[in-house]
């Protein structure tokens, strides 16, 4: 299975709501997420399943994601947002039938220490970046990372 790490769009501004669970995206970051949800569906094929931590700002850009892809439905997970990801490990492979590809969509600092620990590769996970990496099929939380792009190049990726 292929495990896609999404960052969420650029987000209001902490100052904006009493709390940073309701953080939504902005203008900007709603089209930039448009915009790399048409590239990612250019680089994941075959069915795709949608787990979004339950922060606003990441629900929003579950939800644009899972128009791109007609997804039907996206599941909340609180491990993404609690940073757990042995939790989420067993939850994935649980599925039933495995998807070709899991998006996840999160935040920093978790998804660039998952990155890590599944690709030892230490990657800049900037606000709407993603990257894919193909899991060890033998269940470890380990893998290949296939590739990691900001925004602006899978954007690029649709206009082509």
């Amino acid at each position: 299975m292929q495990l896609v790490l999404v960052r969420h769009g650029k987000a209001e501004d902490p100052a904006a709501r009493s709390s940073d669970l309701e953080r939504e995206l902005t203008t900007t970051g709603r089209s930039t997420v448009k915009g790399l949800a048409q590239g990612l569906r250019l680089c994941v094929s075959g069915k795709v399943v949608i787990w979004t931590s339950p922060l606003t700002r990441a629900r929003q850009t579950a939800d644009i994601l899972a128009n791109a892809f007609k997804a039907k439905k996206v599941r909340e997970h609180d491990a993404i947002a609690a940073g757990d990801l042995e939790v989420l490990a067993s939850d994935w492979r649980d599925l039933d039938p495995q998807p070709k590809a899991l998006i996840l969509v999160g935040h920093q600092p978790h998804l660039g220490s998952w990155a890590e620990r599944l690709t030892g590769a230490v990657l800049p996970i900037k606000t709407a970046a993603a990257l894919a990496v193909d899991l060890d099929e033998d269940g470890a939380l380990s893998g290949m990372l296939r590739w990691y792009a900001h925004p602006k190049v899978l954007a690029s990726l649709a206009d082509r």
